[in-house]
């Protein structure tokens, strides 16, 4: 039952395939995939492009020209220098929460400006700028229209209710103007582009002049004002500052003549420089005598230890190092002769003794001068640091006492130079704001004076239609691949084995349209119009497509199907195939009952079972009765032998039989697998039509039963249904054969492309 079929013995297995069918490997969407989802959806693509281009044009031909005539200005973040190009710049650098530029950019758009132009040039009179006159043509009206209305929508009402009119100007004046105005900084530089548009290209130019005009004459009295008021603030101040010049000159006066000062500033050469020299050098000396008492300190650590042999003066005395040398070697002849005699009976030895305890004595003694003297130079540098430092602490006490005597005379010395400094500097500024008022400068240049436009800004026809009729193309493909994304239907059979991971045996079309349109005619020839009377006279119906004759090429699609079927399984024909699907109205009562003919029409004893016992039809198909069959073969009222009918081209039919309750348990019994046994003995081949995967238990049941399935797939149903049913297939061991995609639209692109009968050389062989 898991064989591979000879058709697929050469293949790699495709991993994870129950089945043991090898699937080709995914591979990537090609150029000819995406041409196939364009030409199935060429003709939403085809309307949404030139529903773009045909409404934009309807649009930018009705709009009424606009010509937009601009002026570049430099602003400089400081104003020249008129009087003294050398000073220094006092305004502070732009900062982020203060922008100078974003300023300049609101003042040219503010209101009062605007009206002062408006006032200037009469604009007030102009149509333009009426509530009525800016819109003309009908899709100019309704685009106006909608933007009031959006507006309106968008924005919130103001809180602050502002006044009609500003310097006799409508307020609605002034929105029109700011509407057509455009105000556009060139990032990285000081230039800064004004912009107006109307449909007059000279009026367009002469209302950029005058808003430069005006905005280069505010800025100018801005300053001028500053200018006036920083005068009359500064000449207020003088008369104040000229009073605290006096009354701090005076106080000084009296403080010196209190005290008798002349001159009396530590800068100076006076006493208080003559304590700051005498402590510098009193510092200079102790700190002398502070290094020598510490290294003195050092030496006095060391006798009073006890180490006095350590000291430099010892260390560095050659008549100590001298006796030091004369008692080692005379300790060491004593030892040497002592180890030989007794003391007190040898005369050398005594002697020897004697000579080495007089030496000993002199060391010491030579030792002990120099401990002396080190401890008589220690107690020399202490007694002059403590002398040092008493000078030092009288001179600090001098020096504090000048200190506090010249702090006052300092304050106010300082006082008056302040006050000096103050009235000089503010002095001077008022001269200066009074001759710089005479010589008014702005920090604002004109680089280029607006001049009428030679064409209009808006609209751009060509560039509107190419932009339109691109958004249009790529909407259109965007959409086309969307809606092929949301298409959960298998279309092809490439698609069903890589989804399925199962063999296409066939893509059905839809026969009862074939009729009907030229390609079908093509297919089919002449039998496609014999089909609905061939059927009605052998059988009473038009679903059957295997001609008796078998020169139908539509009935061809069925013989190809039980060839496949043939050669399912590698060594032996499968003698019982199940003909299922995943849902109802998928057409696998017809593709059985087509199947069976073309197995019939192959040779052989061909038996069709309708073992849908919920809804058999076969019988209706074939114009048979159904009194009795399958069902009451099962309940054990019938053998099967009664009620089988041959029909024609050797074809024998069991009909569903009675209705019955329970339809699943019946045909899942032990009672069916014997008679599926026994049919099977008897007939070459068994076909078996159940009822649908999904809705009932019937179909698992029966694929058990049958040596292998084939899957009916609609073309309408989805992928994912499909995939469920294989699904339950599998987990009951059927062994699945194929899957035939069913009712294709024969006029669609996908079968077009993907379905293996649409050659004209086999179209013309039927039709013959």
């Amino acid at each position: 039952m898991q064989e591979l079929s000879p058709y697929f013995i050469q293949r790699e297995p495709y991993p994870g395939s129950p089945t043991g069918y090898s699937a080709s490997p995914a591979e990537e969407p090609g150029l000819r995939d995406y041409w196939v989802v364009i030409r199935k959806h060429l003709r939403l693509i085809g309307a949404l492009f030139l529903g773009a281009v045909g409404l934009t044009a309807l649009v930018v031909f009705n709009l009424t020209p606009v010509y937009t005539a601009q002026s570049i200005l430099l602003i400089e973040s400081q104003t020249p220098r008129v009087l003294d190009p050398r000073e220094p710049a006092t305004e502070p650098p732009p900062s982020a929460d203060h922008d100078y530029y974003k300023t300049q950019y609101d003042i040219l758009r503010s209101r009062g400006l605007v009206a002062n132009v408006i006032s200037e040039l009469n604009l007030a009179d102009e149509p333009l700028f009426s509530e009525n006159g800016s819109a003309k043509g009908l899709i100019s009206e309704w685009w106006s229209g909608f933007r009031g209305r959006l507006k309106q929508l968008l924005e919130p009402p103001a809180n602050v209710v502002e006044d009609s009119e500003m310097s006799g100007v409508p307020s609605g004046v002034i929105d029109a103007y700011l509407e057509r105005l455009q105000i556009e900084p060139r990032f990285g530089t000081e230039l800064v582009v004004v912009a107006f548009s109307t449909p007059d290209p000279e009026l367009s130019a002469r209302i950029v002049n005058a808003h430069v005009g005006a905005y280069i004459h505010r800025g100018m009295e801005l300053k001028a004002d500053a200018a006036k008021n920083a005068g009359q603030f500064l000449s207020g101040k003088l008369t104040e500052l000229k009073d605290r010049v006096e009354k701090s000159e005076a106080a000084l006066n009296a403080y010196r003549r209190e005290h008798g000062v002349i001159t009396f500033s530590l800068s100076e050469n006076s006493r208080g420089e003559m304590l700051e020299q005498r402590l510098t050098n009193l510092n200079n000396i102790i700190a002398k005598i502070q290094a020598e008492r510490i290294a003195l300190e050092a030496q006095h650590e060391l006798i009073r230890r006890g180490e006095a042999d350590s000291l430099p003066a010892v260390m560095q005395n050659s008549l100590i190092q001298t006796l030091k040398q004369q008692v080692a070697q005379l300790a060491a002849q004593y030892a040497a002769m002592r180890n030989q005699f007794n003391s007190g009976y040898y005369q050398p030895l005594d002697n020897l003794k004697a000579k080495l305890d007089q030496s000993r004595t002199q060391l010491a003694q030579e030792i002990n001068r120099a401990a002396h003297e080190v401890e008589s130079e220690y107690s020399a540098a202490t007694a002059r640091e403590r002398m040092l430092e008493q000078e030092i602490a009288s001179v600090k006490s001098q020096a504090l006492a000048l200190n506090d005597a010249s702090l006052q005379d300092a304050v106010l010395v300082r006082q008056v130079d302040a006050s000096r400094n103050l009235y000089k500097s503010v002095l001077e500024r008022v001269r200066e704001l009074d001759v710089s008022a005479d010589a008014p400068a702005s920090n604002v240049s004109v680089v280029d004076r607006a001049a009428a436009p030679h064409g209009p800004s808006s609209p751009k026809k060509l560039f509107s239609l190419e932009l339109s009729g691109f958004l249009g193309l790529i909407g259109g493909l965007g959409l086309a691949f969307f809606l092929e994304f949301l298409d959960d239907r298998l279309k092809s059979s490439e698609e069903i084995e890589r989804e399925l991971q199962l063999p296409s045996l066939a893509l059905v079309p839809d026969f009862r349209k074939l009729v009907y349109s030229g390609y079908g005619r093509s297919l089919v020839g002449k039998q496609a119009a014999e089909v609905p009377e061939v059927s009605a006279k052998k059988y009473g119906t038009e679903e059957v497509m295997v001609s008796p004759q078998g020169r139908s090429l539509a009935g061809g699609i069925y013989h190809t199907i039980c060839t496949a079927l043939l050669f399912s399984r590698a060594g032996k024909t499968p003698n019982s195939v199940l003909i299922t699907s995943a849902v109802e109205s998928e057409g696998k009562t017809v593709t059985a009952l087509n199947v069976a003919i073309a197995f019939a029409q192959m040779g052989g004893r061909v038996l069709l079972v309708d073992a849908d016992l919920h809804k058999a039809r076969c019988h209706k198909i074939l114009g048979l009765e159904n009194h009795s069959g399958l069902s009451d073969v099962l309940t054990g009222q019938k053998q099967h032998e009664e009620v089988i009918h041959q029909t024609a081209t050797g074809l024998f039919f069991l009909s569903g039989g009675s209705d019955c309750p329970n339809p699943t348990a019946l045909l899942g019994s032990t009672t069916m697998r014997d008679l599926l046994v026994r049919l099977c003995e008897e007939y070459d081949r068994v076909v078996l039509d159940s009822p649908p995967v999904m809705p009932v238990g019937d179909a698992t049941a029966l694929a058990a039963l049958a040596d292998g399935v084939l899957l009916i797939a609609g073309a309408s149903t989805s992928k994912r249904i499909v995939r469920q049913a294989c699904t339950r297939l599998r987990h009951v061991g059927a062994k699945i054969f194929g899957v035939v995609l069913n009712r294709v639209d024969a006029a669609s692109v996908d079968f077009y492309y993907y379905n293996p009968y649409k050659s004209s050389y086999y179209g013309k062989d039927s039709a013959q």
